[in-house]
């Protein structure tokens, strides 16, 4: 009796109370990837090809070695491949497109100072060769009206190069040449550490799509579309230097560029909220800047090899002491010069003093 007496009760409640309105929440599109900068890593030549097999992978070495070589210009330095599967960043390809505004990969030594410093390189083209062999055959008609073939004894060749962009994606790795300092060369046994540092710019919120006629990143191009233009541009131009057979990098941007884009992105975002947003007029745009900065990853040094040949403790002494001496010479010059120089450049040549 008690039971029916409450069932009853809740019933009548039930009638008497009013149902809610349905809340309509605006939908945005969810990013199921997040960014972890535990996966951005520094890793050697034998893990690189070990990450690129489709055997089962092996955890990367706790105590991994690196030796330091010399080039043919006589500079120090470090060689590893930049890694950064499941990181949720394409860094390659977001630094194309303009929202990794400034990048660089550091090296510290073990007392903490800076012995290298450069700005995250990668291979924009692939070079497709095609080498193509002519033979010219002489045709010769003798007597009987029968025409003979005769072979040309120098055969034409002709090369055509087609530069061909590469498209990185995270399970990509990209070999960095990292130059040491000059007097910073560690000593074999010493520790190094390196990591990587990004400043990366990603408006929030991302609009509805049915706005921007499904496209979901039309508001993002439109707030990067001058740093894409002028990246796209400076990728063009290298596409002729490959072409012609050139090494060259990809040229970063300046810190002046930088400034101009960060104030043209933050025009264009206020320019775009309350005017261009999703017909329910929820979304507003924030300017977001993150200065990232992956986990370290410490390397043992375990030879420096000048020449094809490890050097000794006292040869690294010396070696030392003559650029330390000719480090003061070289600043009253204007004698810069990288690692990718030609040997044979005019600022390697040897200089004849005369001498009375």
């Amino acid at each position: 009796m008690n039971r029916l007496f409450f069932l009853s009760f809740l019933l009548l409640l039930s009638l008497g109370c009013e149902t809610p309105q349905q809340v309509i929440t605006p939908t945005f599109p969810t990013h199921s990837e997040q960014i972890n900068l535990n996966r951005i890593k520094m890793i050697t030549k034998s893990e690189a090809v070990h990450s690129e097999s489709k055997e089962e992978k092996k955890p990367l070495a706790k105590e991994p070695g690196v030796s330091v070589d010399y080039s043919e210009n006589k500079i120090p330095f470090i060689q590893l491949d930049l890694f950064f599967e499941d990181a949720g960043i394409s860094i390659i390809e977001e630094i194309i497109a303009g929202t990794i505004l400034d990048h660089h990969i550091i090296v510290l030594n073990q007392k903490g100072e800076i012995i290298a410093k450069q700005p995250v390189n990668f291979q924009a083209y692939e070079i497709l060769e095609t080498k193509t062999e002519v033979m010219r055959n002489k045709v010769i008609v003798g007597e009987s009206k029968k025409p003979v073939k005769v072979n040309s004894t120098t055969p034409e060749t002709k090369i055509s190069r087609e530069a061909i962009e590469r498209q990185y994606t995270d399970r990509d790795t990209v070999p960095q040449v990292l130059e040491i300092l000059d007097g910073k060369v560690p000593n074999p046994g010493e520790y190094i550490s390196i990591y990587l540092e990004l400043t990366f710019v990603n408006p929030h919120l991302e609009p509805n799509c049915e706005s921007y006629f499904g496209n979901c990143f039309g508001a993002k191009q439109k707030f990067f579309e001058d740093v894409t233009l002028r990246n796209r541009r400076e990728l063009d131009i290298l596409r002729n230097r490959y072409v012609e057979g050139e090494v060259a990098q990809f040229p970063n941007l300046t810190p002046t560029e930088q400034s101009e884009f960060k104030t043209n992105i933050k025009s264009k975002i206020d320019s775009t909220n309350g005017l261009y947003g999703p017909k329910h007029g929820f979304t507003k745009f924030y300017f977001r800047e993150w200065n990232l900065v992956s986990s370290p990853r410490y390397f043992r040094i375990v030879s420096v090899n000048k020449n094809g040949k490890q050097l000794s403790q006292e040869e690294r002494h010396e070696d030392k002491k003559q650029s330390d001496d000719s480090n003061g010479n070289s600043k009253s010059e204007d004698d810069s010069h990288s690692i990718f120089d030609s040997p044979t450049h005019s600022k390697h040549k040897k200089r004849t003093i005369p001498t009375p």
